[in-house]
């Protein structure tokens, strides 16, 4: 995209695992973390509302109908310092939970389940009563440690506030007011069964060898990874939306991707991107300066057994050299600066 129009837009590759089928022009892919600035969208377009504070807190934790979310813990309150936890500590990712220490909780639903006593895949209310019965890993505001687990509860968040489902709020307040028809951003599905027949297949990069339990029938059949190694459905919110490459080029055109004003209108001058990394998928949103926009979706993402970087980087490296050999036509600006946020792993099938 350049200055708010799309001047190229392509696909490569096939939409079934036998790969007869070339992938359709309109195709959508799992967008894996670039949902995140999705979601900050919407959390600001609540604060614009005057629905919601950056500094309301977000659980009650026993204090009798203060926080925005009443969930009980299970079994009881894991850490008192949870009371502490507010909308932009989750929107920093400053809510006091490390996965490099805890391990992170979306993708172990069925540890969750049978710790719970309950049917696996547990929800996102019941992964939620989960981890708040757990100790936080430091105290919130305190440092930064990316977190899934943020993300999910500010789905929560959203649909308490607003009084809606997290889908239609999204689709109604960020991107209806870009001009982006409600298919083109959809809720993913984990089964290939449940998906649209827009989607291509979702590559484990193990050759379709069933390599996981399925977290919908954990005593049944292993299962390709993309395909129930975890509860897609659950990751609404922080990994779970699938989209077409131009509603998230209408997104960047007017959102913030990354940084410490994600989610918010565009005024941050630099360059900033946002990657996402699941089995089967591998995503990057990048803004640069002088209104130039890019998306790539990848219904893959590089295995362990490839070398080299991730797919989204080798296409991003093409890119930028494509565009800064053109500066002469004022499409990349000399000198400029990059932040971003990399969602380099978002679980490893292969610790």
């Amino acid at each position: 995209m350049k200055n708010g129009g799309i001047i190229y837009d392509r696909v490569f590759g096939w939409q079934d695992q036998q790969r007869t089928v070339p992938l359709p022009q309109n195709v959508i892919m799992r967008l894996a973390s670039v949902t995140k600035p999705i979601t900050a969208a919407a959390v600001h377009a609540l604060i614009a509302e005057g629905k919601l504070n950056l500094d309301d807190r977000v659980f009650d934790a026993g204090r009798g109908g203060s926080g925005l979310l009443d969930i009980e813990p299970f079994p009881s309150l894991g850490d008192p310092r949870l009371a502490e936890v507010t909308v932009q500590h989750l929107l920093q990712h400053q809510g006091g939970w490390d996965r490099e220490i805890a391990g992170d909780p979306t993708f172990h639903p069925i540890r969750i389940a049978e710790a719970m006593n309950i049917p696996s895949p547990p929800e996102r209310e019941d992964v939620a009563r989960y981890v708040l019965g757990q100790p936080l890993q430091f105290s919130p505001g305190s440092r930064t440690a990316y977190s899934n687990f943020g993300y999910q509860v500010r789905g929560l968040v959203i649909e308490e506030v607003s009084g809606r489902d997290y889908l239609s709020y999204v689709r109604e307040n960020v991107f209806a007011p870009l001009g982006v028809p409600a298919s083109e951003v959809i809720q993913g599905r984990t089964l290939p069964a449940d998906r649209s027949d827009r989607e291509p297949w979702y590559d484990d990069g193990l050759g379709g060898r069933s390599s996981a339990v399925n977290v919908f029938d954990p005593s049944g059949p292993p299962v390709p990874w993309p395909d129930g190694g975890w509860h897609l459905e659950a990751f609404i919110a922080h990994g779970g939306l699938v989209a077409s490459t131009r509603a998230i080029l209408a997104f960047l055109d007017v959102h913030q991707i990354a940084g410490p004003n994600i989610g918010e209108r565009r005024r941050a001058a630099g360059w900033w991107y946002h990657t996402g990394s699941l089995d089967g998928t591998n995503t990057l949103a990048l803004r640069r300066d002088n209104g130039v926009n890019y998306v790539v979706l990848f219904n893959r993402r590089r295995p362990d057994s490839e070398e080299g970087p991730d797919y989204v980087e080798q296409v991003r490296v093409l890119i930028d050299d494509l565009l800064t050999a053109h500066r002469v036509q004022g499409l990349v600006p000399a000198g400029s600066e990059e932040y971003g946020e990399r969602e380099a792993d978002d679980f490893s099938v292969h610790p």
